[in-house]
């Protein structure tokens, strides 16, 4: 299917409404933390696709993920809320059980005629908008907003679109958890989750040595800057599938050292995979020898700051490395591995994790910014949910056929997201997102050994 084929399919909207909590919750406004307060005002887009049931209408299943949607906000209030900026410039939620939007909608495509690659043509259209509702402030924005729609063979797509600046990928893990045993009628297994914002304060005194490392991460604006910042050049999603026998010779080849496996722990599928991503885009942006171009890797950081499993909100950093291009295409991967290794275990830890959040608090009130993703010149972050087990989420109408995210982030960096695989056994899906010219050199590139997710039999 072409792309302007892609564009044709229609989706209408047959009914929208508003998901609140079927009880009061707690009336409050809930600031962010200092980590919180690095995240930009984007969102990811999540969507899973599903075959037709045979024994439930499209009705029935849309009413019962609407009613299990009811009983997580109990649990999950702030997500029923409103973004408003506070009166230091500084991003707030108003906790008040505003709602969540809830669209039902039908398109004219079977899920088989669509091209999953392509998100930026598909998905687009069967993930929602967070924007201002009918009635409310221009100011306030949703915290969620959420799509269910019925393809014209039976099928489902639901689409979720949260506020990143509330949700990482495991609070987004345990919220879909929470809601889809909901769905199903069973008993939540997720732990009550965690809001309290005191877990993530900086010390006293600040640590002003280890601010000033910080800084070559992270850069503070005046939220006025922000107003006039030109936007990006365009980008556009891809998704594509390694599958793992391949995957299994990409680390190989990252391990090898003059021929021989070095001694010591082994690289991981995820450095293998994010050091051979940075080779084949720094190849395909035709930089000179002398350009420099980034890596940045997302970094959990709830065990290195004792927070419990179930706190929700960020709890992400995203140091990254600098390197010539010379340096990149002319190494073996093994070398390029050893850089991307050395940006993950020089910042996993307890004093990289407070030392940011200390530099924040030095420079707030501001608008922060990790300078991988708002800096010009060549960069691409690798971030990894391998871990999230997005062929569980079942909302009564069995286990997603495909998932993935739709994540027009933004930035300049391009981005890039490791997830499971609907095949599992060290299979892998790839979501890409970056400038169009910088896709198609990729996918011309004679060492590139995805294949578009559209090749895969999963439909």
């Amino acid at each position: 299917m072409d792309k302007e084929t892609l564009k044709d399919f229609r989706v209408e909207i047959v009914r929208t409404s508003v998901v609140q909590s079927p009880v009061p919750t707690k009336d409050c406004t809930l600031k962010g933390s200092n980590i919180d307060l690095t995240v930009p005002a984007i969102s990811p887009g999540h969507f899973f696709v599903y075959r037709a049931v045979q024994d439930k209408t499209y009705q029935e299943i849309a009413s019962s993920i609407k009613k299990a949607l009811c009983e997580v906000l109990v649990l999950f209030y702030p997500v029923a809320g409103r973004f408003i900026i506070g009166h230091n410039g500084e991003p707030e939620i108003e906790c008040n059980n505003q709602g969540v939007p809830f669209v039902e909608a039908e398109a004219d495509a079977a899920i088989k005629d669509l091209d999953f690659s392509q998100p930026s043509f598909t998905a687009a259209k069967l993930t929602p908008r967070r924007h201002p509702l009918q009635g409310e402030s221009p100011y306030c924005i949703p915290v969620l907003a959420v799509q269910v729609t019925k393809m014209n063979c039976g099928g489902i797509v639901v689409g979720c679109c949260f506020d990143h600046r509330i949700v990482d990928g495991i609070s987004s893990y345990n919220f879909f958890k929470a809601w889809t045993e909901a769905a199903q009628g069973l008993s939540s297994s997720i732990i009550t989750p965690c809001f309290d914002r005191s877990l993530i304060t900086p010390r006293h005194p600040l640590n002003t040595c280890a601010v000033r490392v910080i800084d070559g991460h992270y850069m503070a604006l005046p939220f006025s800057a922000l107003d006039r910042t030109e936007p990006p050049p365009p980008q556009i999603g891809r998704i594509y599938h390694l599958d793992a026998p391949t995957l299994l010779q990409l680390q190989a080849l990252a391990n090898q050292t003059q021929g021989k496996t070095p001694v010591g722990k082994s690289i991981t599928k995820m450095e293998a995979v994010s050091s051979y991503i940075w080779k084949v885009f720094t190849r395909a942006q035709a930089l000179t020898s002398s350009e420099p171009t980034r890596i940045g890797i997302p970094i959990d950081g709830r065990a290195y700051l004792n927070l419990p499993p179930s706190y929700f909100g960020n709890v992400i950093a995203i140091p990254f490395k600098e390197s010539y291009a010379e340096h990149i295409l002319e190494q073996p991967l093994s070398k390029i591995a050893e850089i991307v290794r050395n940006v993950i275990s020089a910042s996993a830890n307890s004093e990289y994790f407070r030392s940011v959040v200390d530099w924040v608090e030095e420079k707030r009130p501001a608008a922060m910014l990790v300078r991988v993703y708002g800096e010009e010149g060549s960069a691409v972050v690798v971030s990894s949910g391998m871990r999230i087990p997005l062929y569980q989420f079942d909302f009564g109408c069995g286990k997603p056929t495909f998932s993935s995210v739709y994540f027009p982030w933004g930035g300049t960096a391009g981005y890039v997201m490791l997830q499971a695989s609907p095949l599992g056994d060290g299979n892998m899906v790839v979501y890409m997102h970056m400038a169009e010219k910088d896709l198609d050199a990729i996918e011309t590139d004679p060492e590139f050994l995805f294949v578009r997710v559209n090749r895969m039999n999963f439909w």
